[in-house]
């Protein structure tokens, strides 16, 4: 059975974007996520976080990032709309442990969506969605690494999306693929612009990353999920033999007397 489509708005039935808007607003009480970081992302109006003394008022296409266990309360603006996100903090890592408040561009909200989505219903993409926003609001905030970056076209696309997702497995060959080339040239590209085979450059990388997060106190079982390693084990083989010693022993800064 093929299902109706409707045609076009009789005048008689006005839509409802012909009335004003009318959404109440909401007062949310103090509450406190230990396992979970929010992102609490302004989708229109304004919204009032007040964590302890401190009191943040974000707007529409902000994002306030709250680590897990800042004690909070909303105030949510009439005719307001917030999305709340969470973050699990035992399942991926994380270099924001202060609360942060973000601006997201247009071209990024999709992936914000996606997440409310994967959160909120049956439709749960196998890609790491949570990874992918995570890296729109760290790089507000981070400073670039040393990293050495290719020049050319399709090189430069795929360093610049291992950048933002450095756990993403796919091989150099869907890569070339993703950016029309053969994966000859772009190994070639790699080499001839960083002095890093795509392997080197993407295992650099990788550890930057892991690196930012242990320092910022994110377990070894979550940088894992987070640069994409299958298991701690084979993280922390990695980490050693890049950094000469453990993602435990790194974390720990020496004692200084």
């Amino acid at each position: 059975m093929t299902p109706r489509r409707s045609g076009a708005r009789s005048p008689a039935h006005p839509s409802s974007l012909d009335f004003p808007l009318r959404i109440p607003g909401v007062d949310i009480p103090e509450r406190v996520h230990h396992d979970e970081h929010m992102a609490l992302w302004q989708i229109r109006g304004s919204t009032l976080v007040r964590c302890g003394e401190t009191s943040v008022e974000i707007s529409e296409g902000e994002v306030i990032w709250l680590p897990a266990g800042t004690r909070h309360s909303l105030e949510v603006r009439a005719n307001s709309v917030l999305f709340p996100l969470s973050i699990s903090v035992d399942e991926i890592a994380t270099v924001l442990t202060a609360i942060t408040v973000v601006p997201i561009r247009n071209d990024e909200k999709i992936y914000f969506l996606a997440l409310h989505q994967s959160q909120s219903t049956v439709i749960q993409p196998s890609a790491n969605i949570q990874r992918q926003v995570l890296s729109i609001l760290e790089r507000r905030v981070l400073a670039p690494d040393d990293l050495p970056l290719p020049t050319s076209p399709g090189a430069a696309a795929v360093a610049g999306a291992l950048l933002f997702n450095p756990g993403d497995d796919r091989r150099i060959l869907d890569w070339a693929r993703e950016v029309g080339t053969s994966g000859r040239s772009l190994e070639r590209a790699f080499v001839a612009e960083t002095g890093l085979t795509f392997g080197q450059w993407r295992t650099r990388s990788r550890m930057h990353a892991a690196a930012r997060l242990l320092r910022a106190g994110s377990s070894v079982v979550s940088v894992t999920q987070r640069v994409g390693y299958e298991d701690p084990s084979g993280f922390a083989r990695a980490f050693r033999d890049f950094y000469g010693m453990s993602p435990t022993a790194y974390a720990t800064p020496p004692d200084r007397d």
